[in-house]
């Protein structure tokens, strides 16, 4: 009798260690660091030394580093050893970080060398037990370095079922608590096959380059083309000249990558100097590109974009702006489509809700509502925040206003608060608490503004109480103190009152209006 199991990222990772045992896996500045198979025997022997940390199935792991060799490594060894990734921004503070590790108790944290002292530091004034894995040179005592956790055994691949919890990336909230979302194996691999929907076959012979945080939108990229046993060049850190160098020297087919990098990249593109040939693939995400812009980018590298929407908790592409979609006609005018989200992708449905809870018709706005096998779990140990997202007949409320034109999802404002700036999600509330903290501080709103370069970029806007004194450094060093640096307001205004409704409620949408007078998106990108 054959037995069948269903798939899971440890069966999917271990099948590739496999089947692709020979190809290279991993890039370097000089060529392959590593073949799929030597990242396999690595991935079983980490696995086996966080066993080894009291780690076991199901135990979440947090990952903070920025993209490097390494970063492969620990992503299958937990897929493979059936613990739970908590991949984190490195830009988040350490405080925020001992939070998570608070929230989801976090049995070990695998840190690089830029972040292991704060971090170190911060569990152990928040009373955490979460075991300290240094990539690096420690540089104070810690439960273990990594190339110790290699120096064991291989551990036997666990085997998850395809509905247990994989990933727990953390998404902040209006309250300024970040809540854990839960993907099952199930969603990542469901995701995996509706992202190849909307791109070229993956070849092993593609190479991608991850500029974008593997803790983030590359990290998600990367999962079908390694399925496929793709080649993947890590980039610690992102600037243009040296990214578009990497393109030309490694022959780069596949650049995963957010609307703020590209807008960087635009000045070094357009003196024509650049060697671009081989990029076939740009997949850009978080939020759109101004319709110029992009037609500028389209001009230089050619019709090589792919834009995907998605949420952390219904993960990209619920739509999908093709190829084709991004072929412009120099002497005509720029088709609306270009301000798009793009189409609904197979194997998921999108519809647009009034208020009055009936689908909107052609152009009329409402809130954008998901369904599909990519949905999450829900909220890590949030019942209450879980209903309200998670909807009967198994639709998601992303929070997100848009209508439909002409096939075309065009997403216009955002029902929740949200800021995204740079690509990456950023929640009123958090800053608003930290800058609360101040004894001066009467209220303050915090809202997303235009940015030419960031698509928005944060600005607080305080009453303060009769007698004090407050000031923008005072705000500044607040948030210093408390959150991450890409969270910090670049703009502050003091105002007699903020405006309220009827009911005394802060109006951040009025706030927000005096800035977006006259877009026609509300949101920016």
């Amino acid at each position: 009798m054959i037995v069948t199991l269903q798939a899971t990222l440890a069966s999917a990772f271990t099948d590739v260690h496999a089947k692709f045992a020979t190809r290279p896996a991993v890039l370097g500045p000089d060529g392959p660091v590593l073949t799929y198979g030597e990242l396999g025997a690595r991935a079983r022997r980490l696995a086996h030394g966080l066993t080894g940390l009291g780690a076991g199935t199901g135990d979440r792991i947090i990952v903070v580093s920025a993209n490097r060799t390494e970063s492969f490594v620990v992503d299958h060894a937990l897929a493979v050893g059936g613990f739970v990734r908590v991949a984190l921004s490195i830009r988040l503070h350490p405080r925020e970080i001992a939070a998570i590790a608070r929230d989801c108790e976090a049995r070990v944290a695998i840190v690089d060398a830029e972040r292991e002292p704060g971090v170190a530091a911060a569990f152990a004034e928040a009373g955490r037990d979460t075991a300290v894995v240094a990539l690096d040179e420690p540089a104070g005592p810690v439960a273990a370095r990594y190339p110790d956790l290699l120096a064991g055994p291989e551990l036997d691949p666990a085997r998850p079922d395809p509905d247990d919890l994989a990933w727990l990336p953390y998404t902040s909230g209006t309250t300024g608590e970040p809540k854990g979302v839960m993907l099952s194996h199930r969603n990542l691999l469901a995701y995996s096959r509706n992202l190849m929907v909307e791109l070229p076959p993956i070849e092993t012979s593609d190479v991608v380059l991850h500029v974008a945080p593997l803790t983030h939108l590359s990290g998600y990229v990367s999962l079908p083309f390694q399925l496929r046993g793709a080649q993947h060049l890590p980039m610690a850190s992102f600037a243009p000249e040296p990214a578009l160098r990497a393109v030309a020297e490694h022959g780069v087919t596949v650049l995963p990558i957010v609307p703020t990098m590209l807008t960087m990249m635009l000045p070094a593109l357009e003196t024509g100097s650049h060697t671009t040939d081989s990029l076939h693939t740009v997949l850009y995400a978080g939020s759109a590109i101004a319709p110029d812009r992009l037609a500028r980018l389209v001009r230089c590298l050619g019709p090589v974009f792919v834009q995907g929407y998605g949420l952390t908790e219904t993960p990209l592409p619920l739509t999908a702006l093709s190829k084709q979609d991004h072929r412009v006609d120099p002497a005509g005018p720029l088709p609306a489509r270009l301000g798009s989200a793009g189409r609904v992708s197979p194997f998921v449905q999108v519809r647009v809700r009034t208020p009055d809870g009936r689908d909107a018709s052609e152009g009329e706005e409402g809130e954008i509502q998901v369904r599909g096998d990519i949905t999450m779990l829900g909220y890590w140990n949030r019942p209450a925040a879980t209903a309200e997202v998670l909807l009967p007949g198994g639709w998601v409320a992303t929070g997100d206003v848009g209508r439909f034109h002409d096939g075309y999802l065009h997403i216009v404002d955002r029902k929740k608060d949200m800021i995204v700036s740079g690509g990456f999600n950023v929640f009123p509330g958090e800053i608003e608490n930290a800058i609360s903290a101040l004894e001066g501080v009467a209220e303050v709103a915090v809202i997303g503004v235009p940015d030419e370069r960031w698509g928005e970029t944060i600005k607080a806007v305080i009453s303060v109480r009769e007698g004090h004194r407050v000031t923008a450094e005072d705000v500044d060093r607040i948030c210093r103190e408390r959150i991450a640096s890409y969270k910090r307001p670049r703009s502050v205004e003091f105002v007699e009152a903020l405006p309220k409704t009827g009911t005394g409620k802060i109006q951040r949408s009025e706030l927000r209006r005096r800035h977006w007078a006259g877009a026609d998106r509300r949101v920016g990108g």
